[in-house]
């Protein structure tokens, strides 16, 4: 994720307070964009993802009526970094069953001089869960529908092997049959599938096995379109489906074997207080550097 224009104009009040709250930037560049000329970058970068752990930690997630509280796996699934300026963790959290709830990611970009955390989040669960507030600029209320979340089948899927590390291949085989492409700043970008999968599903049977996996830009390795793979049983046969997720604003467009069988637009309502979209994105708060 980076800034849009509309984001910078919404933190500019708040970059204001910030800076009359942190000590200025006596030392120039060794502080820009977050950073302490008493830092390494390894430095840094832990300090970061401590971050993003806690904001990840502190997240409100359940369903609806509150009866189950979906847990966070804390070891992030996926770190990474682009230009040395942009961080974010890939976290997931599970519902009472041990089943995939909800996929975020949560990081941080420089804005006018500033390190700025972000977060998106993209419902996974087909239940309703509780409003969740994210607070960022402008604060979000977030009521996703799940009428969206519709898994399809994969066109000329195999049987559903027998085997755990069977599946696997096949899901990495039918993985590598998706193809997506982003447009950014009116450019396409046709991005790259990430070998392994983001993650595979804990004690996989036939009947419900399933992994994550990712596409990313030339620009770092920050996930921007996830494929879902999973083996779901329907009238008692096991079949291969799929379930294409966001994690960027930007216009995407999956195919399989070429074929369009996904597209969605660019996110132009991330900027608005109420947030009814499986996907939310936005930015939360300046992150202060060591004192």
């Amino acid at each position: 994720m980076k800034a849009s224009p509309l984001f910078s104009v919404c933190i500019g009040a708040c970059l204001i307070l910030f800076s009359s709250i942190t000590p200025a930037q006596e030392n120039g560049a060794a502080q820009e964009n977050g950073a302490s000329d008493s830092e390494t970058p390894t430095e840094r970068a832990d300090r970061l993802y401590e971050t993003f752990a806690s904001t990840a930690a502190g997240l409100d997630l359940k369903s609806q009526g509150g009866a189950d509280v979906f847990k966070l796996q804390t070891q992030p699934l996926f770190r990474f970094t682009s230009d040395g300026d942009i961080f974010g963790s890939v976290y997931v959290w599970h519902d009472e069953n041990q089943r995939l709830a909800v996929l975020g990611t949560i990081g941080s970009l420089p804005i006018q001089g500033v390190t700025v955390e972000f977060i998106e989040l993209h419902l996974l669960s087909p239940k309703p869960i509780e409003p969740v507030m994210i607070n960022g600029f402008p604060t979000k209320r977030w009521t996703p529908r799940v009428d969206d979340l519709t898994m399809h089948p994969v066109p000329d899927a195999p049987e559903v092997a027998g085997t755990p590390a069977a599946r696997l291949l096949q899901m990495r085989s039918m993985a590598r049959q998706f193809s997506s492409e982003m447009v950014s700043n009116g450019v396409k970008n046709q991005l790259r599938l990430l070998p392994k999968p983001l993650y595979r599903y804990a004690n996989p049977t036939q009947q419900h096995d399933g992994a994550l996996f990712a596409f990313v830009w030339d620009q770092g390795t920050d996930p921007e379109q996830v494929v879902r793979l999973e083996s779901i049983e329907v009238n008692g046969k096991v079949a291969w489906y799929y379930q294409p997720l966001r994690l960027t604003y930007r216009e995407l467009t999956l195919t399989h074997k070429g074929s369009e069988v996904w597209h969605v637009n660019e996110f132009f309502d991330r900027d608005q207080p109420l947030q009814n979209t499986p996907y939310i994105t936005g930015l939360t708060a300046p992150i202060p550097q060591p004192q």
